[in-house]
């Protein structure tokens, strides 16, 4: 079988073979365009909706709840049923969520647009990572798996601008949707027909229970973690999700324990992976790193707070720091396929600290900061792009890669939305006068320093086998 997943036919993998990297490529770009629109086009839903500030957080925090559930449950359904015939659903999803969403006559109707879209998007970058895997010999995987990172860190280069040109032009933000439209109709049908037929080796039941009482707990946590960030005001709401959430936790972990030897249904997250030290510290080097890319929401208002730049420009300081992603992307994956995971993952998490660090002493220096914060996204980009995917695939074996690398995406996405509550609590101690200054933003990079050295901490915590620390 090689490096491909003994649940494929042997049509399957051809096909998989056979279809262009391009292809892959150009799907990530294209749906990736969203995370860096949404930002610039929300004022503009505000105003459409007359939105309160919560009800604007939930443009993008519905989004995030979709992706967080959905990137596990589509890797699942893609070993039991065909990398083909979900990643066409996928397309299908995204382009309903994208036209409910652009003629959305109410907030309800939006808001369940872009849940839908969010399910699309879910396994889009999983598929292609195990896709490319499937495909890279051994000592290029990091390589392999750190284009998708690149590709998709263009992509969140290219949306501000491109949403903030149609919102220029339109007045409207509605144009962006009904732009992706055509997109997504002419990548569905190429999916149909470059990827050719998809079929397992044998039929799989789906884990229903599985699938349903891990999506419940996993959403009624995210929903507790997003109802915190409004302290004590929504208590009730958010005990209420975590006793429910401890309940679905404790009936997926029995049932999934119980249906490991099943010989005709695929668990839906297979326990052994989560018995396995290494997977596990995996994970939380994914939730960690995850946090990090929550930075980005602030520091648009630290350089508009501290040096008084409008509001839209000094939204362009994120231009840098997304062009260090880009570049740590494809320096994450040399690091990988030549030193391997852990000095990759020791470089990323150094460089991010010191970075951190000089920021901290000199946050009165515009200039200085643009520079520090490239080479910070130069850190993120190298330990987010391959070497946590690199080693989730390896350590689950081909069987499982999807469903590994489906996990660890939805820990990322778990982080994106815990640090938040760190970030604004960093920021909240050192306000003076209820205004934040220096002071706040000093203690936000602060947490940045602290989170960079224990991922240093857990590296090297990692159980690697002998055969996995050669590398390093």
């Amino acid at each position: 079988m090689g490096w491909f997943s003994n649940t494929m036919s042997t049509r399957e993998r051809r096909s998989i073979l056979s279809t262009p990297i391009w292809f892959f490529m150009v799907i990530v770009f294209i749906t990736q365009l969203d995370g860096g629109a949404v930002p610039t086009m929300l004022p503009s839903i505000t105003r459409t909706f007359g939105l309160t500030t919560m009800g604007s957080s939930w443009v993008v925090g519905l989004y995030t709840l979709g992706l967080v559930v959905g990137t596990p449950i589509t890797s699942n359904l893609s070993d039991a049923h065909g990398t083909r015939k979900v990643f066409l659903w996928e397309l299908a999803f995204w382009f309903l969520g994208c036209l409910m969403t652009a003629v959305s006559p109410n907030y309800a109707v939006m808001l369940l647009g872009r849940f839908i879209q969010s399910l699309g998007d879910s396994g889009i970058m999983v598929l292609s990572m195990n896709v490319l895997l499937q495909r890279a010999r051994r000592n290029n995987q990091g390589r392999k798996v750190s284009t998708v990172g690149i590709i998709a860190g263009l992509s969140a280069m290219v949306s501000p601008v491109l949403s903030g040109m149609l919102l220029g032009i339109t007045h409207g933000w509605r144009a962006y949707y009904f732009m992706m439209l055509p997109f997504l109709a002419i990548l569905f049908i190429l999916a149909w027909l470059m990827m050719g037929d998809s079929q397992t080796d044998r039929a799989w039941k789906t884990d229903y229970l599985g699938l349903g009482s891990f999506s419940i707990a996993l959403a009624l946590l995210m929903v507790a973690i997003t109802f915190l960030q409004y302290g004590t005001a929504y208590l009730a709401l958010i005990i209420g999700c975590l006793l429910v959430a401890v309940v679905a936790g404790a009936i997926f972990l029995v049932h999934e324990r119980n249906l490991g030897d099943a010989k005709d249904t695929m668990p839906f997250l297979p326990i052994r992976l989560l018995k396995l030290p290494s997977y596990g510290l995996t994970l939380l080097l994914g939730t960690l790193g995850g946090m990090f890319f929550s930075l980005f929401v602030y520091i648009p208002t630290y350089v508009h707070s501290v040096f008084g730049l409008p509001v839209r420009s000094a939204g362009m300081v994120m231009v840098g720091v997304g062009l260090g992603s880009v570049v740590g992307s494809w320096l994450g994956g040399l690091l990988v396929d030549k030193f391997g995971y852990r000095t990759t993952l020791v470089f990323s998490s150094s460089l991010i600290s010191l970075m951190a660090l000089v920021i901290t002493l000199t946050l009165h220096n515009l200039q200085l900061f643009m520079v520090l914060s490239f080479l910070m996204g130069v850190g993120m980009g190298s330990m987010m792009s391959s070497p946590l995917q690199v080693i989730a695939g390896r350590l689950s074996g081909p069987e499982n890669r999807m469903q590994a690398i489906g996990g660890l995406s939805a820990c990322k996405k778990i982080g994106t939305t815990i640090a938040p509550l760190l970030f604004a609590s960093a920021i909240e101690l050192g306000k003076v006068g209820g205004q934040a200054g220096l002071a706040s933003y000093r203690n936000m990079f602060l947490v940045v320093i602290v989170i960079a050295l224990v991922n240093i901490g857990l590296t090297y915590c990692i159980p690697f086998s002998q055969k996995e620390v050669a590398n390093d």
